[in-house]
C-alpha cells in the first residue's frame, strides 16, 4: 500500500526553483530516506508532504487523501520532526506539559498521554528531561522531545528532517532501534532526511537522490552502492605508490579515486571483474606493500560522492598523471 505519493511536484522561492517536478512514493512498513546535499530540495519536499508549504504544482496523496482536496484531514495523519526545537514547543512549560498540550490538539485523553511520554521517555532514555522546562534543555535534549511528539499518536506515517542532529551517540543509537522497532510492529512509514551516512545505511529500506530538484534515483541501499561500478575500494599508502606501481594498476584496469581528504592514503576503485582484482592483488604482493594496503567494500558515502561530487568525471586513469 502507498503512504505517500508525490507526482512531479515543483516550488520556487522567489522564482528561484528548488523543486522541479520531484516524484516520490513511501509504501507501507518501510523507511524511506532523502539524501542530498544542504540546499538540494529535501526540507521543502517533506515540508510540503507534511503542509507545512504549499506547493507551486504536482500532485499529492498521504495516505489516500489528495493533498489539494482534503488537508485538514491529511494533518491529523502523521507525525513531524522538523529541524527547528527551539520554535517546535513551548519555552516556558516542561517537557511533559508541551507534549500533553500537542496531544490535547490530537484528541488524546491525559491517561493515555502520560503512558505514551513514560513509554516514548524510556525508550529513547532520556525520562530526566520530563519535568525540565523547555527552555532549560540541551540541543540534543530538545531534539529528543520533537521527536516524542513525533510519535505521541502512534501515526501510521511520521516524517522526520535530521531526527539524529544534535543527539549523542548514546540517544541515536536508542532511536535508531526506535525507528525500527516502531516501522516493523506498527507496519508504520518513516520519510526521514540525514546527513549521516552510516545511520542512512543502518536505517533505510530505500534512498532517494534529490539532484537539481528531482528525484533522481529511487532504490535500495545495495542498488546505489551498484551504481558505482566498482567491486570495492583499494586504499594504498601514497608513500609507498612509486610512479611504476601506479602504471602497473593502470595496466590491470584500477582506477584512480580523488581524495576528498587528501590524507596519506591514495583511493583505488576495483571494479567488478573478479579477474582484475586479483591481477592488482597479485602486484601488491610482487611488490611488498600487500600488508600496508587496505581493502574495503563501497560505502554509501562512496555512492554519495559518485553522484554529487561527480565521481565518473574525476575518476582518472592512474596512467593519465
Amino acid at each position: 500500500m502507498l503512504f505517500v505519493s508525490a507526482e512531479n511536484v515543483c516550488k520556487q522561492y522567489g522564482g528561484t526553483a528548488v523543486l522541479r517536478g520531484a516524484s516520490l512514493e513511501v509504501r507501507s512498513g518501510e523507511i524511506v530516506a532523502l539524501l542530498g546535499p544542504n540546499g538540494s530540495g529535501k526540507t521543502t519536499l517533506i515540508k510540503i508532504l507534511s503542509t507545512l508549504l504549499v506547493k507551486d504544482s504536482g500532485r499529492v496523496k498521504i495516505l489516500g487523501h489528495d493533498l489539494d482536496k482534503d488537508e485538514r484531514a491529511i494533518r491529523s495523519l502523521f507525525g513531524y520532526a522538523g529541524q527547528d526545537s527551539d520554535r517546535s514547543a513551548y519555552a516556558r512549560l516542561t517537557v511533559v506539559e508541551n507534549l500533553r498540550f500537542f496531544a490535547a490538539l490530537r484528541g488524546l485523553r491525559r491517561p493515555e498521554v502520560d503512558v505514551q511520554i513514560e513509554k516514548l521517555a524510556r525508550s529513547f532514555g532520556v525520562e530526566s528531561i520530563v519535568g525540565k522546562l523547555h527552555m532549560t534543555l540541551s540541543g540534543g535534549e530538545k531534539q529528543a522531545m520533537v521527536i516524542m511528539r513525533a510519535f505521541l499518536t502512534e501515526p501510521s506515517l511520521v516524517y522526520l528532517d535530521e531526527p539524529s542532529k544534535g543527539l549523542d551517540p548514546i540517544t541515536a543509537s536508542r532511536l535508531r532501534a526506535f525507528l525500527r522497532h516502531y516501522v516493523a510492529e506498527k507496519r508504520a512509514s518513516i520519510l526521514l532526511t540525514s546527513h549521516s551516512l552510516a545511520e542512512v545505511d543502518e536505517l533505510a529500506d530505500r534512498l532517494g537522490l534529490i539532484r537539481n530538484g528531482a528525484v533522481a534515483f529511487l532504490g535500495t541501499n545495495r542498488e546505489l552502492k551498484s551504481t558505482v561500478g566498482l567491486q570495492g575500494i583499494l586504499e594504498i599508502p601514497r608513500a609507498a605508490l612509486t610512479a611504476a606501481i601506479e602504471a602497473s594498476l593502470a595496466r590491470t584496469g584500477a582506477r584512480r579515486i580523488p581524495n576528498e581528504a587528501e590524507n596519506e592514503w591514495q583511493l583505488v576503485g576495483i571494479d567488478v571483474n573478479p579477474a582484475r582484482l586479483e591481477a592488482v592483488l597479485q602486484l601488491l604482493r610482487e611488490h611488498r606493500i600487500d600488508g600496508r594496503c587496505r581493502y574495503r567494500p563501497v560505502t554509501l558515502e562512496d555512492a554519495f560522492m559518485h553522484h554529487y561530487a561527480r565521481l565518473p568525471e574525476q575518476v582518472e586513469r592512474l596512467s593519465r598523471d
